[in-house]
């Protein structure tokens, strides 16, 4: 092979690695950037009858309490075995209840900076005068909280289930792969007037994966054996359980407050369905024990 073909060769390999490499990245499996889709959970909340009045809340910390890294069996792997942003996907449950009608929410997760703002705007409004050189007025107050909600995701549990089922016949085979995990979360409501714990509540989502494998063999000669393999794994991503199961500890703890006359539903026949609703997830029955 001359020096001229050596080259085309390697300018060829190189336009097809370059193809490949878009193609990997601009294809029909690849996502655009989208707006995070509601759940089933979401949905709930989202349903919920409007309250009597909108419930005062704080969220200062919801914290990943497990302590666990990702399942890894073939090196050690440090990555957090669930999504550290729970303070976030919180906040969103709270403000997607009731489309927004059920809690009023306060900022404490950056409390340092939003203080410090505010001192700024202060100093600066002190020092400096407005238009017509008139004073420029002071801030408001801020929100505050009647109530706390506090929490965590408290335990995420690796291989709760496993199993699988395969066969192969005259060369031909496949098998199926499956792996339970259970993500739990806990939340409570503490009244910030007494410090007394008003109501706590749990929830629990499974994380599934499952793997699907195939092969064919086939004897083509006595020297010759063709082989092919084929196989994809499907993984439920970790955040959208956690999510789930934030969302679902949210609806329990808005239900059990309605149950203990805690908040009120300003339509009371559309607040007792709801509540029916809860009963029949919780208990398989719509009647309250009185």
């Amino acid at each position: 092979m001359n020096i001229r073909s050596v080259v085309m060769f390697l300018v060829i390999l190189s336009a097809l690695a370059g193809c490949s490499y878009r193609s990997f990245y601009e294809n029909a499996a690849v996502s655009k950037a989208h707006v995070t889709d509601r759940t089933r959970a979401t949905e709930i909340l989202m349903r919920l009858p409007e309250p009597v009045q909108a419930v005062p809340v704080v969220v200062y910390d919801f914290q990943d309490q497990t302590g666990q890294f990702k399942n890894n069996e073939k090196y050690t792997d440090y990555s957090s075995a669930v999504t550290k942003g729970g303070y976030s996907i919180l906040v969103r449950a709270l403000l997607d209840t009731g489309n927004g009608d059920w809690f009023t929410v306060a900022e404490r997760g950056a409390l340092k900076n939003l203080m410090q703002e505010r001192q700024i705007v202060k100093v600066t409004r002190g020092e400096y005068l407005g238009a017509n050189n008139k004073k420029l007025p002071g801030l408001p107050p801020m929100l505050y909280g009647g109530t706390i909600i506090e929490g965590g995701i408290i335990s995420y549990d690796s291989n709760v289930q496993t199993g699988g089922l395969g066969a192969a016949y005259l060369g031909i085979g496949g098998s199926v792969q499956y792996r339970r995990d259970l993500v739990t979360v806990y939340l409570r409501a503490v009244s910030v007037q007494s410090g007394r714990v008003m109501l706590a509540v749990n929830s629990s989502k499974t994380v599934y994966s499952v793997a699907v494998d195939g092969n064919f063999i086939k004897y083509l000669t006595a020297a010759n054996l063709f082989q092919s393999e084929a196989g994809f794994t499907v993984n439920e991503p970790a955040q959208l359980a956690v999510r789930q199961a934030i969302e679902t500890a949210v609806y329990s703890l808005l239900m059990e407050g309605a149950i203990k006359n805690l908040w009120e539903f300003k339509d009371q026949a559309a607040g007792e369905r709801a509540i029916a609703e809860y009963l029949v997830r919780r208990d398989g029955t719509s009647t309250r024990n009185k």
